[in-house]
């Protein structure tokens, strides 16, 4: 009997430490599986990044190439750059991407440069927000967004008309990081965002504002610069979405049949600080596909006088909404 319970003790004993070797094994065979694809998805993502900087320095290039091979810098919906490239092998990944022109929209961060409400802009943006049948009152909360101070404007809101809301939250004092941040202005409901997405971006301010491209903007941001400018007219400038403007002095000469707009020479300086003739800022989509994985990133470009770009950003989320 005793024999038979220390028979026992000594299978059950082995039996436990089997499932002790077992287990150690499985853990070990599951760390290193663990590891190995973490190295592996390591490799990718840095082979990923490295095939993206790739790209970006391509489409540097061929911005560069076409101020280069023409005689006066300008731009429009017509330029080789918005072809993009599908579908290329390299290093056994395939690469895609595309450049998308920032410049037919209206930059909300115009507003306020170095602290100071600029009026030309904030008059274009308000006929805009008419044309669009939308609350002027909201370029009020706009600037109440950005500027630095607590008092709230006409048809504005400070920080305390957002402390209200759940979870409470405060102005930013700033410029606007991302279009899509117009979600937490006060009264910014999905309906409006919609209307007006597709006219606006936030893009940094540099030394001064940044210009909308004559050529690439809608028949309704074309009437907004001036209220003479009828529909009629606007979408007579807008050419169907081939206008190509190589100065502004063209666009001055559009139509020499009639005249222009009344007053028009003193109306160049507003022009002027509103519109030109090229595309500075867009947005490059690089995808990587490696394994039947995707990687994809976005990076916002700044166009230099040359034509060549910088990198001002990047984002794992498209800067368009």
């Amino acid at each position: 009997m005793v024999r038979q319970r220390q028979q026992g003790m000594a299978l059950l004993m082995a039996l436990v430490m089997m499932a002790i070797a077992v287990t150690l094994v499985a853990g070990l065979w599951y760390s290193s599986r663990l590891s190995l694809f973490r190295t592996q998805q390591s490799h990718q993502n840095l082979q990923a990044q490295h095939l993206s900087q790739g790209l970006l320095i391509w489409a540097s290039d061929i911005l560069e190439n076409d101020y280069s091979e023409s005689n006066q810098a300008y731009d429009t919906s017509g330029d080789a750059w918005h072809q993009g490239i599908r579908g290329m092998v390299v290093e056994q990944a395939v690469l895609s991407g595309d450049l998308t022109g920032m410049n037919h929209l209206f930059n909300i961060n115009n507003l306020m440069i170095n602290n100071e409400v600029s009026q030309v802009h904030l008059d274009y943006f308000i006929r805009l927000l008419t044309a669009l049948n939308l609350d002027v009152s909201l370029a009020d909360k706009i600037l109440d967004w950005m500027d630095p101070d607590q008092q709230p404007r006409p048809g504005g809101a400070e920080d305390f008309a957002y402390a209200a809301e759940s979870p409470p939250y405060q102005t930013a004092g700033a410029p606007f990081s991302h279009i899509r941040e117009l979600y937490l202005i006060a009264g910014m409901d999905e309906a409006q965002f919609k209307q007006l997405s597709p006219y606006v971006t936030a893009l940094p301010v540099m030394q001064s504002s940044s210009l909308m491209n004559i050529n690439t903007l809608p028949p309704v941001m074309i009437k907004a610069l001036d209220p003479a400018i009828s529909e009629e007219l606007a979408v007579r400038i807008y050419q169907q979405g081939e206008a190509s403007f190589t100065r502004m002095d063209d666009f001055y000469r559009f139509d020499k049949d009639i005249e222009f707009l009344p007053g028009l020479n003193d109306k160049k300086p507003v022009f002027e600080q509103l519109v030109g003739v090229q595309t500075r800022y867009l947005q490059a989509r690089t995808d990587v596909v490696i394994d039947d994985h995707s990687y994809s990133q976005y990076a916002l470009l700044h166009r230099r006088n040359n034509g060549a770009s910088q990198v001002v950003m990047r984002s794992p989320i498209p800067f368009l909404p």
